[in-house]
């Protein structure tokens, strides 16, 4: 049970071989400009398995979204494809767990895919999906960071439960999440200063490519990090993973410190 008091419930299906990457045009994370600002709520980083009906009744507040107060990122759902279909530069599913109306999932692909020609899901197959909630035009939709198809409907029934009991940890969650006043600018991590490899853009990219080439399929540890970037502190890794995983380039696994590249 991590200290939030949410256990790791994204994390074990993550690890449990989800698939379909997330080619999405990059918004910010390896590549942001050294003046983006790290978003420094309280935050709660383990992916949140959700119904479909809680994330179109969640409440956007300052870009934020908020499920009973407590500001979520990345989410699960698991539910049946409605309608999938291919739109220019990604893939659009319509998922329905029967809590409400479907949710627009998108999976975004390359240019390069796109002209190879991409292999939808089937309509009629249950799906788990692992993305980060946004609104677009006013709608609310999911970017995928993972996509398959269920193995067994068993994994509907422990989604059922482990929803309930992730939402009434959320106050708690709350509570115990640290909060800063502050925004702090990736300028400002630890002192470091803008020139060569203590560049902020620099570190934000070695983290990110750090987990991108890691083979296993918990993913790369905050510990081996710190060792491979042993001129980093502690702290800026943690920061710079905070925006990473905001930014949704990438998600926690089997714990609250390894990671996954969601590309």
């Amino acid at each position: 049970m991590s200290k939030n008091g949410f256990g790791s419930y994204g994390s074990i299906s993550a690890a449990g071989g989800a698939s379909g990457g997330n080619d999405q045009p990059s918004q910010g994370g390896g590549t942001a400009p050294a003046t983006k600002l790290f978003r420094s709520r309280a935050l709660i980083q383990e992916i949140i398995p959700c119904s479909v009906n809680q994330l179109l009744t969640s409440t956007l507040v300052d870009d934020v979204f908020q499920i009973r107060g407590v500001e979520v990122s990345q989410v699960s759902i698991v539910g049946i494809i409605r309608q999938a279909e291919m739109a220019p530069n990604y893939v659009l599913y319509k998922i329905d767990d029967m809590t409400t109306k479907p949710i627009e999932v998108r999976q975004w692909v390359s240019n390069e895919k796109a002209k190879q020609g991409v292999t939808l899901l089937p309509v009629g197959v249950y799906v788990k999906v692992f993305g980060t909630l946004k609104c677009s035009a006013g709608v609310k939709c999911l970017e995928v960071l993972n996509i398959r198809v269920l193995e067994s409907m068993n994994e509907f029934t422990a989604h059922v439960l482990e929803t309930g009991h992730a939402h009434m940890m959320l106050p708690k969650a709350y509570q115990l999440a640290p909060v800063q006043n502050a925004p702090v600018t990736p300028l400002e991590m630890d002192g470091v200063q803008e020139s060569g490899e203590d560049c902020p853009d620099y570190i934000l990219k070695e983290v990110l490519r750090l987990i991108r080439e890691c083979p296993r399929k918990e993913g790369k540890s905050l510990q081996q990090l710190q060792t491979e970037l042993c001129s980093l502190s502690i702290k800026t890794i943690k920061q710079a993973i905070d925006y990473l995983t905001i930014e949704g380039h990438v998600y926690c696994t089997v714990d609250g410190e390894h990671f996954k590249s969601a590309d």
